[in-house]
């Protein structure tokens, strides 16, 4: 007997399959290539990686400011929270559309829930925290030349 297809089987897909095309008509291959949730798959799956980067990069920069005890690596790695939890919510933000655009075409099988899951509400949350990882690195930049500042005008007088 041939072997049947269960729709609400799980499945991983390998790496190549993470940027295959997607189909207009889902399952379809002659229906064409949509290619906005084509890129809106591979960019919810790079972005995190991306995000990732600048924030090991800005690990290395903070250290490189704590041993430098310079004020300008500490705005880089602002900087580098910023875009990294840019990255984070443009992957969020990718993924939900994909799957709004997904759900227009397919409807959900009886006993499938289209919810959330726990990697998503984390995703949702540590984005504002880079956020506020980038803040608090701009403040305190911003605070401690100030305090340079008057420590260096102190000296001189």
């Amino acid at each position: 007997m041939g072997e049947s297809f269960d729709a609400t089987k799980c499945m991983s897909f390998t790496l190549n399959e993470q940027f295959m095309e997607k189909f207009v008509d889902p399952g379809n291959h002659n229906s064409g290539i949509d290619l906005l949730r084509t890129y809106l798959w591979r960019c919810q799956f790079l972005l995190p990686f991306v995000s990732l980067g600048l924030m090991c990069f800005g690990a290395v920069i903070g250290l490189c400011a704590c041993i430098c005890r310079s004020l300008y690596p500490t705005i880089a790695t602002g900087i580098l929270h910023l875009l990294a939890g840019l990255c984070t919510l443009g992957s969020v933000s990718c993924y939900v559309a994909g799957i709004e655009l997904l759900h227009q075409k397919l409807e959900l099988p009886e006993n499938v829930s289209g919810e959330f899951g726990w990697s998503f509400c984390l995703a949702c949350v540590s984005a504002p925290l880079q956020f506020m990882a980038s803040a608090l690195f701009i403040w305190a930049a911003h605070t401690n030349r100030k305090e340079y500042t008057l420590m260096k005008a102190y000296r001189v007088a």
